[in-house]
């Protein structure tokens, strides 16, 4: 590209190294510009305001002034405020350094030249620079607007949706059923999907499962308008980031939106930094070795340079001793932040991974405890009933100080200003404070941060420091990212329990509902679902096996609304014929559940839980582990409660007779193995319903 020559502009270069000031004006003049030369800060502050020059080009290691202050004295005098700034960085200069220069109003910088490295100065692009700059063009472009596919078959939503979004700035593309969602988010690179949940030809549920095996990277917002607790919580475990009800007011999507998409760009810059990082530690890499190269060469040019100073006057000296000082602290520096994208991008991981919250917050507490070097830590969530800090982890806090917190509404005074204005503090040398007195003495600092949702503070994390400690700017931006992080952690687990506990009310109803038609049989599936449960755990079962369990031991017996009354509450024998029709009732309560969003585990559960093990059972003959782990536990604990408890048709038997029948059975009706841990279970079953029936829960008669 040919670049336009100057027009006698001056241009003032302040630099102290009198090489790089012969190479710079006899590129400059040689395009057409005077040149002025400063070689130390203050002459190049005086030449500015008394010489005026067009254009300043100034080095960012200098005597008397260095460059950041130069340019801050600059941007700050009304004399010479307009003037453009380029500085020069040099190998020992980060690109932390050049960003402190643009905050302070410098326009560009380009790489200096380096003679002993034989690192030539980067004259187009200089040239280039200084020539956009005289003629007030602007450099650089902005990066493109997000891109956003919204799969919606209702012509009404979308033009809403489309309505609102367009306004905003981002690039839309549109897809109106499963099919040609799923082929576009395939093909195409989104940075967000709305995502409708019912669809023509591909439901909106598969799609999102396509688009995050294939497409992981890519956020998605579910919509649906059936205000479905069971489709948000299966929307979550296939990897939806959000999801909104409708219908949609016209403002409604553009939080959502901006929302994942802010935390879309976090994930990126989380995830280019550990790229970057692992690249830089692998030691089969060839950037590694590159690296090392550089660094290596760049150590014997500052020795270099550092030897011959020693040997000048005593300015050179006490430059080069600065040179040094500043290569060990932009080595620190750089361990410092590699440090930190790594504690970030481990607790960005537990996020992602997790519904568990304190498993995700021990995680958060030790990088917290890597970070600023914690002796102990601890975090609190917002009871959203009685606005109280609740704590949900901790690590080495004395108990003394956790009931402190506890007790006091919204936590004590300093919590309380965390809480309120969502910002973080450092409390120092607290433990003189009366109230924080059971911190140990040795305690030289607290910090506390919030943890933050999209619209509210959601809880605190609190660290305890034995060494006093500053944090600056970009400390503070990592101690917000991570509560931001823990923010939507909360958030989400709040929303997991509401939708459970909603989910478990349902099932607790219909449980009732079946109970009620018969006296004798009320609370039946509460014992039944009790005694399970301690069966699946004494097995070492897993926590999800453990649920289903449960939620099978309530709803067994569902099929029973549909057996005629006469039946269920018969004083005598049944007849072949009623034992046939009681017999539907597994069956029945399979075909109901099959309407229900519940994992097809648990309804095998209930289908064959009057199977025997000899294989004479019903309703399909199953035998030996053919049969569900699930049914053949219902069977002990089903049969057990019902032994035990009256029945119109005879008066229940002793624990011992049970216990008994369930052994002589065993081989035949139950399996053997199931029996053998319900016997070692059943004393703590039974004193766990006695105490529930003391809280006021149904059981029936013993």
């Amino acid at each position: 590209m040919e670049l336009p020559r100057g027009d006698g502009q001056k241009i003032l270069v302040v630099d102290d190294d009198v090489n790089h000031v012969i190479l710079l004006k006899k590129r400059l003049e040689a395009s057409g510009y005077k040149t002025l030369t400063a070689h130390d800060g203050v002459d190049g502050l005086n030449q500015a305001v008394h010489q005026r020059p067009d254009l300043i080009i100034t080095d960012v290691l200098l005597p008397k002034m260095n460059g950041f202050q130069l340019v801050e004295q600059l941007k700050s005098n009304p004399e010479t405020n307009s003037i453009p700034i380029i500085m020069m960085s040099a190998v020992y200069v980060t690109d932390e350094d050049m960003a402190k220069g643009f905050e302070l109003g410098a326009e560009t910088y380009v790489a200096k030249a380096d003679l002993a490295l034989r690192k030539p100065l980067q004259e187009e692009a200089l040239l280039e620079a200084t020539a956009m700059l005289l003629q007030g063009e602007k450099a650089g472009e902005g990066a493109g607007a997000p891109q956003i596919l919204v799969v919606d078959d209702d012509p009404e939503a979308v033009r809403l949706i489309v309505k609102r979004l367009e306004n905003e700035g981002y690039q839309l593309d549109i897809a109106r059923d499963g099919l040609e969602a799923q082929n576009k988010a395939l093909a195409l690179s989104y940075d967000l999907i709305l995502l409708d949940v019912k669809l023509p030809e591909i439901d909106g549920l598969t799609v999102l499962s396509k688009v995050k095996e294939v497409r992981p990277e890519t956020s998605v917002v579910m919509m649906t308008a059936y205000g479905s607790e069971d489709v948000a919580v299966e929307a979550l475990k296939r990897g939806a980031d959000d999801y909104l009800i409708k219908p949609l007011d016209e403002d409604e999507p553009l939080p959502t939106v901006r929302h994942n998409l802010e935390k879309l760009r976090r994930r990126r810059e989380v995830e280019q930094a550990a790229k970057r990082l692992r690249e830089t530690v692998s030691p089969e890499m060839e950037d590694k070795e590159r690296l090392i190269e550089e660094l290596r060469q760049s150590s014997i040019t500052l020795m270099d340079q550092y030897n011959r100073l020693l040997a000048s006057e005593e300015q050179n000296r006490v430059y080069a001793e600065r040179l040094e000082q500043m290569v060990d602290e932009r080595t620190e520096d750089l361990q410092r932040r590699t440090r930190e994208l790594a504690a970030l991008h481990s607790v960005l991981t537990a996020a992602t991974q997790s519904l568990d919250l304190p498993e995700v917050l021990v995680v958060a507490l030790g990088e917290l405890d890597q970070i600023l070097g914690t002796s102990a830590s601890a975090a609190f969530v917002v009871d959203q009933d009685t606005g109280r800090l609740r704590l949900a982890a901790q690590h080495g806090m004395p108990a003394e100080f956790l009931r402190l917190i506890s007790r006091a509404p919204g936590g004590d005074g300093i919590f309380s200003r965390v809480l309120n204005s969502g910002k973080g503090i450092i409390i120092q040398n607290p433990a003189d404070d009366g109230d924080m007195s059971s911190l140990d003495p040795e305690t030289a600092c607290l910090v506390v941060f919030p943890m933050k949702s999209i619209n509210d503070v959601v809880g605190v994390i609190v660290g305890v420091c034995l060494e006093q400690k500053e944090i600056d700017e970009n400390g503070w931006k990592l101690l917000d990212a991570i509560g931001e992080e823990m923010g939507v952690v909360v958030e989400n687990v709040r929303l997991y329990e509401n939708l459970r506990q909603a989910y478990l009310s349902t099932i607790r109803a219909l449980a009732e509902a079946v109970d009620a038609k018969d006296t004798y049989t009320r609370g039946h599936s509460d014992k039944v679902s009790a005694y399970a449960v301690a069966i699946a755990a004494g097995m070492g079962l897993d926590d999800e096996f453990v649920s289903s369990i449960r939620d099978a031991g309530y709803l067994h017996d569902i099929g029973k609304i549909g057996t005629p009354d006469a039946i269920l509450t018969k004083q005598g024998v049944l007849t072949p014929e009623e034992m046939d029709t009681m017999r539907e009732h597994p069956g029945a309560s399979h075909k109901i559940l099959m309407q229900a969003r519940l994992h097809q585990e648990i309804k095998e559960m209930i289908r064959h839980h009057h199977e025997r093990y000899d294989g004479s059972g019903y309703p399909d003959g199953l035998s030996g582990e053919d049969i569900p782990l699930g049914s053949r536990i219902l069977a002990v604990a089903d049969a057990y409660e019902a032994m035990t408890a009256d029945r119109p048709y005879r008066e229940s038997l002793s624990r011992d007779e049970a216990v008994a029948e369930l052994k002589r059975c065993c081989g035949e009706q139950f399996d053997a193995s199931i029996v053998e841990v319900f016997l070692q279970v059943r004393s703590e079953a039974e004193s766990g319903l006695k105490e529930e029936a003391g809280r006021g829960q149904p059981q029936s008669n013993d």
